[in-house]
């Protein structure tokens, strides 16, 4: 059979991997992006995507998608695709326990790529209660799982949270980060109202190690009493750790995340967080809206798009097969109408922000295939 050849035209790409932004044609050969003097044919198919910006298939890198196995959960499919995003990363809905369902059955059935984080605490999210106890990890499972699984599993997820570890306090994240040590994974950390301060947290953060809910505002925060970020943090980003909005429905501070962008800290990673909660109702709705949130809180769509695509890929080890358009990669794209609108942002706080623009989703391609067209778009 003939190569099947998908041109996309006169769209503006926005490739933060490669460092492009100008309007550029998009060649795919089946499920690859080809180089941009591919011949034209007369099979060729044509999409017109004048009006739109074109990025790699955005990557979502927090949200909770073992759908059926936790009761905050959504469908993978139904909570990337029409949002642009083709790779999908959850953030330890399951455990060691319980997290082969989900890699063996939903995984392998999803058409939205999905890696996944393991909760340190073998029940994962099932509900309300987790017991973060370390005598209750399972480090021998876990070595099983990740020899089993190395494609999928990024690392280890846990929480320090004061109203769920309590007298606990930083024993189970020490224990965490001595367990990735045996598997050389990463630890992601959920630090919304941390049960210790910030600066001894981060301490304990290794380069790689994930800082989630950075811009949270409860408890004790990113910020000093001055309201600026606290050079604990400029450390840590110093010696690698890596800075997720991961905003959900509790976790993020418009105030905390504006003064930080102001004071220059912006975050590697824009996630969405996405979880029953919060799908398709406020304050998230899904990730172009928390993309356009950052927008509006004084990013570039060139920055937006990054913390979105090359640098997540980058964390996945992926960095030259997805979150980029270059010849050679992955033929996932996203295509969007950046609108002109005013258009009003608020978070669990109840603090508004005015924005401009707003990202629309129109087209989808995951490996060269539409999964998702937007009614108007044609």
């Amino acid at each position: 059979m003939p190569e099947k050849h998908l041109l996309i035209k006169n769209a503006i790409v926005i490739d933060p991997a490669r460092g492009t932004e100008c309007r550029q044609d998009i060649h795919i050969l089946n499920d690859v992006i080809a180089p941009e003097d591919t011949p034209v044919s007369g099979t060729t198919e044509i999409i017109d995507a004048a009006g739109c910006y074109a990025f790699p298939g955005l990557i979502d890198y927090h949200a909770h998608v073992f759908y059926g196995g936790t009761h905050s959960s959504v469908p993978p499919d139904l909570a990337t695709l029409p949002f642009g995003v083709t790779t999908v990363v959850d953030a330890g809905s399951a455990g060691s326990a319980n997290v082969e369902s989900f890699l063996r059955d939903q995984i392998p059935r999803s058409l939205v790529r999905i890696k996944a984080y393991v909760a340190a605490y073998p029940a994962g999210q099932l509900w309300q209660e987790e017991n973060h106890d370390p005598a209750y990890f399972d480090l021998p499972r876990l070595q099983q799982l990740f020899r089993q699984y190395p494609d999928v599993l990024l690392g280890l997820k846990l929480k320090e949270e004061r109203g769920i570890v309590g007298e606990l306090g930083s024993r189970p994240m020490i224990r965490a980060v001595e367990m990735a040590e045996t598997l050389n994974c990463r630890v992601a950390v959920h630090m919304t109202d941390p049960v210790q301060t910030t600066e001894q947290l981060l301490e304990i953060f290794r380069a790689g190690d994930v800082f989630a809910h950075c811009y949270h505002g409860k408890g004790d925060t990113l910020l000093d009493e001055q309201g600026r970020v606290k050079p604990a943090a400029r450390q840590a980003r110093q010696r690698g750790v890596i800075f997720d909005c991961a905003h959900g429905r509790n976790n993020f501070s418009q105030r905390v995340a504006q003064r930080a962008v102001e004071d220059d800290f912006l975050p590697d990673i824009i996630s969405s967080d996405l979880s029953s909660m919060t799908l398709h109702r406020a304050p998230v709705y899904g990730l172009p809206w928390v993309m356009s949130k950052f927008l509006a809180l004084g990013l570039s769509l060139h920055q937006v798009v990054a913390c979105c695509t090359a640098r997540p890929a980058a964390l996945l080890g992926m960095q030259h097969q997805i979150g980029t358009l270059a010849p050679g990669s992955y033929a996932d794209v996203a295509l969007f109408r950046l609108e002109n609108r005013s258009i009003t942002f608020t978070d669990v706080h109840q603090h508004t922000l005015t924005g401009s623009q707003l990202l629309m989703p129109q087209l989808t391609l995951k490996a060269g295939v539409p999964l998702w067209r937007a009614a108007d778009f044609y």
